[in-house]
């Protein structure tokens, strides 16, 4: 009875396998990241670097956020917790637009007062 439980409760997620693929990509973007940093190994430049370490984070998050957060099988029920929040903010700076907008016809005069 506990197996059939444990396989319900886990359908549709990834298997140990998957998982130990997963780690083992991290281990590998971890070893390409600290090469960029040791000069004798990385010949290419200190930009070219930086940029090669960027983007190897964001492959590490995207892993990391897909597998070990479960956001590849379970993203339909993330989604109303993510898209309401980006649509009330890009409604908000819409919304204050206007007072960043017309802020330089604005006399401060009464500004150096405040110390006083």
């Amino acid at each position: 009875m506990t197996e059939a439980h444990s396989e319900q409760a886990h359908e549709g997620h990834g298997t140990e396998r998957i998982y130990l693929t997963v780690f083992a990509a991290l281990v590998v973007f971890t070893g390409v990241s600290f090469m960029t940093v040791n000069e004798s190994l990385w010949p290419f430049g200190p930009q070219a670097g930086h940029t090669l370490v960027m983007i190897v984070a964001v492959c590490k998050a995207v892993l990391v956020a897909m597998f070990f957060m479960h956001l590849k099988w379970d993203w339909f029920k993330l989604y109303f917790m993510i898209v309401p929040p980006l649509i009330m903010g890009a409604l908000l700076i819409c919304a204050l637009m206007p007072d960043l907008t017309f802020a330089h016809s604005i006399k401060w005069a009464w500004l150096p007062y405040l110390g006083q």
